[in-house]
């Protein structure tokens, strides 16, 4: 009798093995489906925030240096940058010095541009915008020694480096303004 319930006991044991088992691989199973949905979830808000800038040049009413935001989210300013031939400036004035023209500056505009402005969605920024004919002229000759660089972070902390005239933005772990190349105007 003692074999029949000994094989009994094991069989009991095995059993009660297999359901712990299975528990567990289902468990696990539940675990790994909450972790990956997790990661589609915010994934998904990431995505739903996410800004994309452009920049460049605008001829829409005379010329105008351009940063426009055409993402789904704010883009926040860590670094922005301004050089001609590489070597950075600091302000207009400077660009044009540089550049080696004499604006009138008549009715030039100019957007105050640097680290902790937010470009909303759908917005473009004039960095300046020249109306004057002649002016226009000046620019536009020596528009090719020009860059622009900026660097911005969506609303998770995920950024990019976007320069000029490349229109594809690079991701970067972080941001660096360098206070001695940091646009003032």
């Amino acid at each position: 009798m003692s074999t029949e319930s000994d094989e009994a006991a094991r069989h009991a044991r095995i059993s009660s093995d297999i359901v712990s088992i299975a528990a567990t691989v289902i468990a696990l199973i539940a675990l790994g489906t909450a972790v990956y949905q997790a990661k589609l979830m915010r994934d998904q808000a990431k995505a739903s925030v996410w800004p994309y800038l452009i920049q460049g040049n605008s001829g829409e009413h005379g010329y105008a240096r351009i940063v426009q935001n055409v993402g789904v989210g704010p883009a926040i300013i860590r670094a922005f940058e301004v050089r001609v031939d590489s070597v950075a400036v600091t302000n207009w004035r400077q660009v044009a010095d540089s550049l080696h023209i004499q604006p009138s500056w008549r009715a030039v505009a100019t957007t105050t541009f640097r680290p902790g402005f937010v470009v909303p969605t759908n917005t473009t920024i004039d960095l300046i915008d020249v109306p004057d004919t002649n002016d226009i002229r000046l620019f536009r000759s020596r528009i090719d020694h020009l860059d622009t660089r900026v660097c911005y972070c969506s609303l998770y902390g995920d950024c990019w480096w976007l320069e000029t005239p490349d229109f594809d933005p690079k991701p970067t772990k972080q941001c660096v303004d360098n206070p001695a190349r940091r646009w003032k105007d």
